[in-house]
């Protein structure tokens, strides 16, 4: 059996991360390893087209109690191609109906089709076997004809694949739901996806908030309409019972209709248009804060209304009250409940009658407390909003304190951010406040009173637990227990604090800092919501913070690299070039005396060509640090580019005579333009060598022309080709497409090579076919008359 790590290697190479999906079965292998092969079998390799898989999976999540699922699949519908609104659209469809499920299914016999051929993407054949899927799923103990027609359309097995799909997710959700742990937050296709879609479509994140309860007022109303399916059947043969009963039925709607308004936590209301009078309920007065007896009138429900929300809802009832304007009154508002002032969100819905001359006589309506679920999508806003400043840079102080400008004055009026420094002490790092005399004040009384290692309680507390600090009401007793002396309490007492939250920065099992948040003018409280917000929000800023210290601690050791190649190469290029001047004196000398052996003059001209391309080696590196520096300078002359092609081809005819290539040349008359001749020698040499290197035995073919502005210098050889994977790769430093042990080389010339054609303007390209060779193209910028321009 395969371990746990094993398996998480294999399903992060498949996903490219690792999925928190997986996590709870990590430990348990044998538990890990079922699941996976589960997500294989039945999801990554199943032969149902992606965008309907995804599409199915998104929607039927809709009936799972943990959000992952529905989250994270609907976020994997963006990279598919489907925008914000589109993917509402589908989340907000209605499942279908016993009704609807038969005329669908009528439709598909009608249209026919060849059994075992899926539907062509996005028809409406398609979309009727969505529907179907859809219905098999919610609606199993009543599906029978349906899967029947199913597996005629699909035959068996396409039908087989797709009720392991839909066992697969029902399995899913099981899964989820025994882990309601499980975050959706920490998965790739959320954190990638989830901020765009709610940027682009904000009402999703109110259907994230409050899907539950819309499902379950789905599953409601299909359990009524077979209810009612049942009873109309029933009515048929008893009428007179149905009678008797309607008639008891009349006699005690109104208790039904009150026991319905409470399960639903509604209350309702009466508005007299002529009068101004209106009639609430016990639920409604509550919701308002007012007693069971008072009495309310128009003015008095307007009066509660937040000043902000005042103008809007009065102007929505009164449009309500024309006969033109629809008759429907539909709002969600803030209220001020009369007793103790608290504010609340409610959402209410009414109905205008008229009478036969078109005056409204009344209004009829409910109200519901939806602060909760307004609660819920601010948080999520919120949450989303402070991932996308935090994934914004890799500068996480200037990003940090981004985000503790955000958190003021939605999550507190003040938010301080520490950070552990060397030997584990803490660095004030951020202090922000809406006001900047507070700041001042706070920053100073920081510096006056640092925190101290021994401190018992703060966030030094926090840093040696790991745990959060909630203090839901800030005393004077604990101020003066954290006072240093006298001023200091006078200082704090200053600063009105109310409510305190101290929650700790963790990523990767490490304490990376804390974040202060306090209420104080605001005059608001922190709970255990306020909290887990607060958590959430720590551990994106650690995420952040830990990412950008890792990149800070790469790119040290990126330029402690790019500093150890640039002084070897310059250390070595000395004597190399010592040696290189020795080797040829030797051979002329040799030459000259005609007394060494053949032998020996062969290990002489060997060695010649060795230091030389030893010498290359050291360019390569220099020039490896010169372009990661910024410091490759060019030197741009008036020059024939046709001139230098012959010369270079010429200089490396020897070479290639040696390895069994003849050597082509297509080039024209003069092509004078203003460009730096030694680097352009640099990228014709490594073109040449190249061609020589992976064609050897083969013709090699150099050409030179003008097209329009621009010219192209092409180095075709027929050696062993490049395959299409790796075409753009091999661009890239010290990256290959074949093996080192069989082509000597460092990876460096074709990269050394694009950046110099870049710095002039200019691109390289190559197309290649395995086994029949490849065409590197050079495409540089030309001006006719040069000299005219400079």
């Amino acid at each position: 059996m395969r371990t746990a790590r094993e398996i998480r290697k294999e399903i992060e190479t498949r996903f490219g991360f690792f999925p928190p999906f997986f996590e709870p079965a990590e430990s348990d292998p044998q538990v890990l390893e079922n699941l996976w092969q589960q997500t294989i079998h039945a999801y990554l390799q199943s032969p149902l087209p992606v965008l309907f898989r995804e599409r199915l999976f998104a929607y039927l999540s809709r009936y799972c109690e943990v959000p992952y699922c529905l989250v994270c699949h609907s976020c994997a519908l963006r990279p598919l191609g489907m925008k914000a609104s589109e993917v509402l659209e589908l989340l907000e469809a209605l499942p279908p109906a016993h009704g609807a499920i038969d005329e669908t299914l009528a439709r598909m016999e009608a249209m026919g089709g060849e059994p075992g051929a899926w539907p062509e993407s996005g028809s409406a054949q398609e979309e009727d076997l969505f529907r179907c899927c859809v219905f098999l799923f919610v609606q199993q103990a009543h599906a029978e004809r349906c899967r029947e027609r199913v597996r005629r359309l699909l035959g068996p097995v396409l039908y087989a694949h797709l009720t392991l799909f839909l066992a697969y997710v029902k399995s899913c959700h099981l899964w989820v739901e025994a882990h309601p742990e499980l975050s959706y937050e920490a998965d790739q296709r959320a954190r990638e996806h989830l901020g765009p879609l709610l940027r682009e479509e904000p009402r999703l994140g109110s259907f994230f908030a409050s899907y539950g309860e819309r499902v379950r007022g789905e599953r409601e109303q299909r359990e009524r309409q077979l209810l009612e399916a049942a009873e109309a059947g029933h009515r048929a043969e008893v009428l007179s019972e149905t009678l008797r009963r309607q008639a008891h039925a009349l006699r005690e709607s109104e208790t039904h209709l009150r026991l319905a308004l409470d399960s639903a936590e509604l209350g309702t209301w009466d508005l007299d248009p002529g009068t101004g009078e209106l009639r609430w309920d016990a639920r409604c007065k509550a919701l308002f804060g007012l007693p069971a007896d008072a009495a309310v009138d128009y003015a008095a429900f307007t009066a509660a209304l937040h000043p902000e929300d005042r103008p809007r809802v009065d102007a929505l009832v009164q449009q309500s009250l024309v006969l033109g304007g629809g008759g429907e009154f539909r709002d969600e508002f803030r209220v001020r409940r009369v007793s103790d002032g608290v504010e609340r969100w409610i959402a209410s819905r009414g109905r205008a009658f008229f009478d036969a001359q078109g005056r409204a006589v009344s209004l009829l309506g409910t109200v519901m407390d939806v602060t909760e679920r307004r609660r819920l999508e601010d948080n999520l806003r919120f949450l989303a909003q402070a991932s996308e400043m935090l994934a914004a840079s890799l500068d996480y102080e200037s990003t940090l304190r981004r985000v503790a400008s955000l958190a003021v004055p939605v999550l507190a009026d003040w938010c301080s951010v520490d950070m552990v420094e060397e030997q584990g002490r803490l660095r004030r790092l951020i202090t922000f406040h809406s006001d900047p005399e507070k700041v001042r004040l706070g920053n100073e009384m920081h510096q006056r009173y640092p925190q101290e290692q021994e401190d018992t309680s703060g966030p030094l507390s926090v840093l040696r637990t790991g745990e959060p600090v909630l203090a839901e009401e800030i005393s004077d007793e604990m101020l003066a227990r954290y006072a240093k002396d006298a001023e200091h309490l006078r200082y704090l007492r200053g600063l009105g604090l109310r409510s305190l939250l101290i929650v700790p920065l963790r990523s990767r099992e490490r304490v990376l800092g804390t974040l202060t948040l306090v209420r104080a003018e605001s005059g608001l409280r922190y709970g255990q919501e306020e909290l887990r917000l607060a958590e959430d929000l720590a551990r994106r800023a650690a995420l952040a913070v830990d990412n950008a210290l890792l990149y800070r601690e790469a790119r040290k050791a990126i330029e402690l690299r790019e500093g150890f190649l640039q002084v070897a190469a310059h250390e070595l290029r000395t004597p190399v070039t010592s040696l290189k001047l020795n080797a040829q004196v030797l051979l002329n000398c040799a030459r000259r005396e005609e007394a060494w052996s053949e032998r020996l003059m062969a290990r002489l001209t060997g060695m010649e060509r060795g230091v030389g391309r030893l010498g290359v080696l050291v360019d390569e590196l220099l020039d490896v640090s010169r372009i990661t520096s910024g410091r490759l300078v060019l030197h741009p002359e008036e020059m024939d580019l046709a001139e230098l092609v012959r010369e270079v081809v010429g200089r490396i005819r020897p070479e290639a005579d040696r390895s069994g290539c003849e050597l082509r040349l297509q080039v024209p008359g003069p092509v004078v333009s203003w460009w730096d001749r030694l680097r352009l020698e640099q990228v014709l040499s490594n073109l040449l060598s190249n061609a020589l290197k992976y064609g050897a035995g083969h013709p090699v073919e150099v050409s030179l022309h003008v097209s329009g502005m621009r010219v192209l210098l092409q180095v075709r050889d027929e050696g062993i080709g490049i395959a299409p994977t790796q075409q753009e790769r091999i661009f890239e430093r010290f990256e290959r497409a074949v093996s080192d042990r069989n082509y000597g080389g460092l990876g460096m010339g074709l990269w050394i090579s694009r950046e110099i054609v870049t710095a002039l303007g200019g691109s390289i390209r190559v197309e290649s076919t395995p086994g029949q060779g490849a065409t590197f193209t050079v495409e540089l910028p030309w001006r006719e008359n040069p000299g005219a321009e400079a």
